[in-house]
């Protein structure tokens, strides 16, 4: 712990510096390019006088000319831009440039032309790595001579390179490879003598490696790429060539960041997307290396630090597009979480994670297209912690931490909860209109509250650390109500407002459980549609949409999610109370409030679901979710699934963006309807299954199971697209019909239906006559409106019936019920015979007036 401290103290100071270096070498090469865009201005000026000279207009310069000439632009931009071509006063055209080639040809190009220098540049660099290595085994000459021997191997390598490039008055990849070798050599040979021979101290020879790692990048710049490619791979590998068990993790991770400064710095002038990927990559690889051979938390955490900041302030920075910057931050940020998920369990170490969060909040990247680095940071801790938490325990168990080290937790947790205010105070203040910042200040420390109920409590309920979360809320709301009236800050005002709901919503969860949870959850839909009239703050209304989806998603599948006493009447109070607060919602937000089409649809929602458990309370006596699968059931599932796909049928008529979402819920719905149907009618059917019905005419079982489904089926023609009405309409009538035909035998029979039991010669009669009256009153009805669909099937119903009691009637009923029969069937078609010629004979009466006419 003492050499960690003493590294990252080491390696704080040499920040200084550092930032100095990179100031100054901005600074000039800032102004080197300013002049050098001040003579390129002129020199554009002078060749354009020219052509208009030669073009007849000496002397001449229009005002068009004056404006074309590029004003100065960033450092970042002059590094990308070509030189500029002498303009000559040619009249022909110049050649168009022949497009790039494909980045694999330009490689299998390089590698044909250049594969003897590249092997021998690698084999010199791997002679320099086993010479030390050897020599380390074998102990042929003392330490002192074989650090010096390799040192003085690797200078002469350079020295060779260099003398040769002077010589040839050149560069070529040959002299390249030579220094390329030299520096993995003193890489090797420093690292040997921290780790092997204990001859130079960590601090020595990190800055021995500064000087090699600077050295190699400045003279790339000479070389050309293969000196940066070896250079940096040779750096990030020699380690592991060169082996050892002694070092620590503050040592191996500063060496890597010395690299991988090093290469920051040659990007600042000479970028290359590949170079840039090298660096990535041998720094997160280093990362892993030490996360899983020494797990030193504060090593860990500066050395992810240092990246982030390194990134974010090198002068390549401006270099590097937004997606490899994106890249780049996302890979620290998963780092900084595993690395807190991954420490000792038995040895948190708290102040070491505070780090990260000021460098990701005050950096300037995050004022820009990296916005979201500073809730990036909050959140991949929050997160870290928590996977912390779970490490060691079952998945879906959150253990608190040890007793020993929660007074450290909560201090940790306010001080972060002080730092993420404090830093996006700074920020808010230079960017007064970005509302992210007011975001961070407001809601980050509700952050820090679940993170610390969450370590400490383990998720269990607790009244104090939901009175924590109340008093939060009015703190919340007092600045929220102190905002309003002084009109300042009004970026704040609308997320004062959520983090007020969000610690109330806290409150709720951290003290109450099942069905007051889900009340007091639902109470927010009134207060969320009063405070966005109020303040006129549109905002709160996404608040209120995900407020609606949890308490929705929550009752919809109660079964599944909770369990509850079957004691108490929790449904009249849970399912109708939030229905009400919905209503109420939907009330307030007012007739052309574009929240209120969600509001509807919810209230629908919850209402259709309110009626359904109260069904299932009253049927099940109390247990209202019991684990049956009876007619009972199935005809509850019919109408519950019927009715929510006619809500969602409702509810993508007037949403803008998720109309594929909600006719995609409404046909799953119709499905799962239209199967409980069928198993109601083929598998619970009274006429073969003993399921209860009841002893009452009409009102019983066999309302609900086959006398509701026909009100669906109406319904559902009026108001969903989802099947052909025509369609719906004949399954009402055929249901209509079956309910009848239930309806009757149970008015004769009692609850035993099973056709087993025999039918009386009343009930036989019976079918008849109900049978006629059904017959006759279509093909009236069908007359009176024209309806040719319903005439077919009021003529083919009254077949039926003239088949029946000539087939069956006169040979099953004796007596008076057979001669009943038979009169009431002459009766009834002499009637109806009358009926449609007198209605004939007046439809041709109004035709021959209407012709005389």
């Amino acid at each position: 712990m003492e050499s960690s401290l003493y590294f990252a103290l080491a390696g704080i100071a040499l920040f200084i510096p550092i930032g100095a270096i990179l100031g100054f070498v901005a600074f000039v090469r800032q102004s080197d390019q300013t002049s050098r865009i001040e003579e390129l201005r002129r020199e554009v000026q002078a060749l354009r006088s020219q052509i208009a000279g030669v073009n007849g207009t000496p002397g001449q310069e229009t005002t068009e000319t004056v404006q074309t000439i590029p004003e100065p632009v960033p450092v970042a931009q002059v590094v990308h831009q070509e030189e500029p071509q002498t303009l000559e006063p040619e009249t022909e055209p110049l050649p168009s440039r022949p497009p790039p080639k494909r980045l694999e040809n330009q490689f299998f190009a390089a590698l044909k032309e250049n594969w003897m220098v590249w092997i021998g540049g690698l084999s010199v660099s791997l002679a320099g790595i086993f010479m030390v290595s050897h020599s380390i085994s074998e102990g042929l000459i003392g330490p002192s001579q074989q650090l010096l021997l390799a040192l003085l191997s690797g200078l002469l390598l350079h020295g060779g390179a260099e003398v040769m490039r002077r010589r040839h008055l050149g560069t070529d990849q040959v002299f390249a490879a030579l220094a390329g070798g030299g520096s993995v050599t003193l890489y090797a040979a420093l690292l040997a003598g921290v780790h092997h021979y204990e001859l130079v101290s960590p601090v020595v020879a990190l800055a021995g490696l500064a000087v090699v790692s600077l050295m190699t990048m400045a003279l790339a710049l000479v070389h050309g790429p293969l000196l940066a490619v070896m250079g940096l791979g040779g750096a990030y590998l020699v380690p592991l060539l060169v082996g050892g068990e002694g070092g620590s993790a503050a040592f191996i991770l500063s060496y890597s960041f010395l690299i991988t400064l090093s290469s920051a710095l040659l990007m600042g002038y000479v970028f290359r997307t590949w170079l840039w990927f090298i660096t990535l990559a041998g720094a997160v690889f280093w990362w892993l290396l030490a996360v899983l051979a020494y797990n030193d938390g504060l090593a860990l955490a500066c050395y992810v630090s240092a990246l982030f900041m390194l990134f974010s302030l090198a002068p390549c920075e401006p270099l590097i597009s937004a997606n490899r910057r994106r890249e780049a931050f996302l890979l620290l940020l998963l780092a900084w979480g595993a690395s807190i998920a991954l420490q000792y369990a038995s040895q948190p170490l708290f102040p070491a994670w505070l780090v990260l969060l000021p460098v990701a909040i005050l950096t300037p990247v995050s004022r820009g297209v990296l916005w979201y680095l500073p809730w990036g940071a909050v959140l991949t801790t929050a997160l870290g912690w928590l996977a912390y938490a779970i490490r060691g325990s079952a998945p879906d168990v959150l253990l608190p931490l040890a007793a020993e080290h929660q007074a450290g937790l909560l201090a940790y947790l306010m001080i972060a909860a002080v730092i993420t205010v404090l830093c996006g105070l700074w920020q808010w203040r230079i960017q007064l209109e970005i509302r992210r910042w007011p975001s961070l200040v407001m809601l980050s420390p509700v952050v820090w509250l679940v993170l610390g109920w969450l370590l400490v409590q383990g998720g269990v309920p607790s009244g104090s650390w939901a009175l924590v979360a109340l008093l939060a809320g009015a703190v919340y709301g007092a600045l929220a109500w102190q905002i309003e009236r002084r009109g300042v800050y009004r970026a704040g005002l609308v997320w004062a407002v959520l983090a007020a709901h969000a610690c109330y919503s806290l409150a709720v969860v951290m003290w109450l459980r099942e069905a007051s949870l889900t009340l007091a959850l639902s109470m927010q839909f009134v207060s969320l549609v009063w405070l966005a009239r109020r303040y006129q703050a549109s905002e709160l209304y996404l608040v209120l949409k995900v407020a609606l989806a949890v308490v929705v998603a929550r009752l919809t599948f109660n079964p599944w999610l909770q369990s509850y006493d079957a004691g108490t009447h929790w449904s009249l109070w849970t399912y109708g109370g939030t229905t009400l607060f919905a209503a109420v919602a939907t009330w307030l937000a007012g007739k052309n409030n574009a929240i209120r089409p969600w509001l509807e649809g919810a209230s629908l929602h919850l209402l259709v679901l309110f009626l359904g458990t109260e069904l299932r309370y009253w049927l099940y006596d109390g247990d209202i979710f019991a684990q049956e699968y009876s007619l009972t059931e199935a005809a509850l599932n019919t109408l519950l699934w019927g009715s929510l796909g006619i809500v969602y049928v409702v509810r993508s008529r007037v949403s803008l963006s998720l109309v594929w979402l909600y006719r995609l819920f409404a046909s799953a719905l119709t499905v799962l309807s239209v199967a409980s149907y069928l198993m109601v009618v083929a598998v619970h059917n009274p006429w073969w299954n003993n399921d209860i019905i009841g002893a009452t005419p009409v009102f019983n079982m066999l309302l609900l199971a086959y006398g509701a489904p026909v009100l669906l089926a109406l319904a559902t023609s009026r108001f969903s697209d989802l099947l052909p009405r025509r369609w719906l309409l004949y399954v009402a009538s055929a249901g209509f019909l079956l309910f009848t035909a239930l309806e009757i035998r149970q008015l004769w029979q009692g609850s035993e239906l099973a056709w087993w039991h025999g039918i009386g010669e009343g009930e036989l009669y019976t079918y008849s006559v109900v049978g006629m009256v059904y017959s006759i009153a279509a093909i009236l009805w069908s007359t009176r409106s024209g309806s040719a669909g319903l005439h077919k099937a009021g003529m083919a119903l009254l077949g039926v019936v003239i088949a029946k009691i000539f087939l069956v009637d006169m040979s099953g009923l004796q007596g008076l019920w057979r001669v009943a029969a038979f009169m009431g069937l002459g009766l009834a078609l002499l009637g109806l015979a009358w009926v449609y010629r007198r209605t004939r004979t007046i439809e041709d009466q109004a035709e021959e007036s209407s012709a005389t006419l």
